[in-house]
């Protein structure tokens, strides 16, 4: 493995342990969790096992259902998903346990949160279209559907969503006899990442073509920028009365 591999690898896992944080905003934010991650979620309230750790056997789960589907053909390079669902997991109980002590004593500073946290996913999702070196497990196994089934992959991404969303109901509502875990975040997460993904590439090619900026560094800018705008939210949140 040359240089270059190394420094994709290592970009790669930074926007995992990024998504990690995005993740983290958005569930405690307290107003519904991400669809891929609302399963883990609601089970970590039934059960002593952390939100990362459910959230890295989920991850396990969809790699092993892609190798079952694929058998002989899996690709030997995706077997680093086994990796980014540690990581991924371990980032998630790291980040929750950093922000656990900010109060959140308003509605509109919940939203912030969630709104933050889809921008900070949305952030680690262009990271990982820019270095393209092994799918997330959640994306993995939308990919092995929609090539089976020969069905888009954007219409799988979608059912697949909304059956985890299913799953996490049912489960909450077996457990608790209400819902958890479901909620506008859930909603917000679901139609807001996809936009900001598109414009966060855009704004990331516009600079690498307007300044000559590598994308390590366009990156690098809108990590400032989503930096910037957390802390003075930060310094509101305690500011006020």
């Amino acid at each position: 493995m040359n240089q270059k591999h190394i420094k994709a690898y290592g970009l790669f896992l930074l926007s995992i342990f990024t998504m990690g944080l995005g993740i983290s905003l958005v569930t405690f934010a307290e107003l519904g969790t991400t669809a891929i991650t609302v399963p883990a979620y609601v089970l970590s309230l039934l059960f002593p096992i952390s939100f990362g750790m459910l959230t890295m056997l989920f991850n396990i789960l969809y790699i092993f259902i892609q190798m079952i589907l694929m058998g002989k053909d899996f690709p030997k390079a995706q077997y680093m998903q086994l990796l980014v669902g540690v990581v991924l997991g371990l980032s998630i109980d790291f980040w929750y346990f950093l922000i656990s002590f900010i109060s959140k004593p308003y509605y509109f500073v919940q939203l912030l949160m969630v709104l933050i946290g889809c921008a900070v996913i949305a952030i680690s999702i262009v990271l990982q279209l820019k270095v393209q070196v092994v799918h997330n497990p959640a994306e993995g196994i939308v990919k092995v559907i929609s090539m089976k089934t020969k069905k888009k992959f954007s219409r799988v991404k979608v059912l697949f969503d909304i059956g985890l969303v299913l799953l996490a109901a049912i489960i909450s509502f077996a457990g608790f006899g209400t819902i958890y875990g479901i909620g506008e975040g859930t909603v917000i997460s679901a139609f807001l990442i996809g936009p900001l993904v598109k414009l966060f590439q855009k704004l990331s090619d516009y600079q690498g073509n307007t300044a000559s900026l590598t994308m390590s560094q366009g990156m690098n800018v809108l990590c400032k920028k989503v930096y910037l705008l957390w802390m003075n939210v930060y310094l509101k949140m305690y500011m006020l009365p």
